[in-house]
């Protein structure tokens, strides 16, 4: 019998085959990229679909009064965990969580990262979300272990919600009287809810609204994230929840992302985030 002789690979056809392959990773990946991110902002929207229905059922024990949306800048966080009707209280437990004051609370007191940063599939946060220190925001003096009091939103309450409301009623900002569905016309198109920037560098660097202190548990269109699709999703008055395009939402009636533009109102044709007056910068 004869010897049969197998003949191996040149180095041709390796080479074509690892083009190949190289080809098909080059595909491959992007797609898998793609389905994460996918993933992850259908989880968050799930997340605001959440508070949409804690916002319905507060208003059905309220006698259709929407929670207090807070003081704005972290030195008053204190003050908002105190409240009962600080959105992050009155709709913890009704997204089947705790009390925000009680998740901060048993944090410091156990030394550790705020429950809604650090467990996983939390209700609070959107699972793309991350600063820009790789830790949650900190306030007020440190516990035995060297641990600040901690929070982390990822959806807050719009503050322009209730401006013009307050203004009628010659109100501060900071008052605590809580408005009524009754005041909302257009709540399909009215926001409640807004999700959060984690990072600066989710916008670009000339970007108006870079430079915004991302410290808040609530704010308005300044503050609305880019980590999905160069977006980031809206809670409105009806219950529904939406993603946005973050152009889109930041720019005003009269055409312009210039915050300095005159008499410049963010309420849009889709957007309503005061509504009753304009939503001024």
């Amino acid at each position: 019998m004869g010897t049969t002789h197998r003949r191996g690979f040149t180095l041709i056809e390796i080479l074509v085959v690892i083009g190949i392959v190289v080809i098909l990773l080059g595909l491959l990946i992007p797609a898998i990229g793609m389905i994460t991110s996918s993933a992850r902002a259908t989880r968050s929207v799930s997340n605001m679909r959440s508070f949409g229905a804690a916002f319905g059922t507060f208003a059905a024990q309220r006698k259709d009064r929407i929670p207090w949306e807070g003081e704005k800048n972290i030195a008053g966080i204190a003050n908002n965990l105190a409240e009962p009707n600080f959105w992050a209280n009155a709709l913890g437990p009704l997204v089947d969580s705790d009390r925000y004051a009680d998740l901060v609370d048993d944090a410091y007191r156990e030394q550790r990262d705020v429950a809604s940063w650090s467990e996983p599939n939390t209700v609070w946060a959107d699972p793309s979300a991350t600063s820009e220190s790789g830790t949650p925001w900190e306030f007020g003096e440190s516990g035995v272990g060297g641990v600040k009091r901690q929070f982390w939103f990822s959806y807050v309450m719009n503050i322009r919600l209730n401006n013009t409301f307050l203004t009628k009623l010659g109100l501060p900002e900071t008052n605590r009287t809580l408005m009524s569905h009754a005041h909302i016309s257009k709540a399909d198109r009215t926001v409640l809810m807004v999700e959060l920037r984690g990072r600066p560098d989710e916008l670009p660097v000339n970007d108006p609204h870079y430079t915004r202190n991302l410290d808040r548990s609530q704010c308005s269109w300044k503050r609305l994230a880019a980590r999905h699709f160069e977006g980031g999703h809206l809670l409105f008055a009806d219950g529904h929840a939406e993603w946005a395009l973050n152009r889109e939402v930041t720019t005003n009636a009269q055409g312009s992302r210039d915050p300095a533009t005159p008499d410049g109102d963010w309420n849009t044709e889709k957007f309503i985030f005061d509504p009753q007056g304009p939503a001024r910068h």
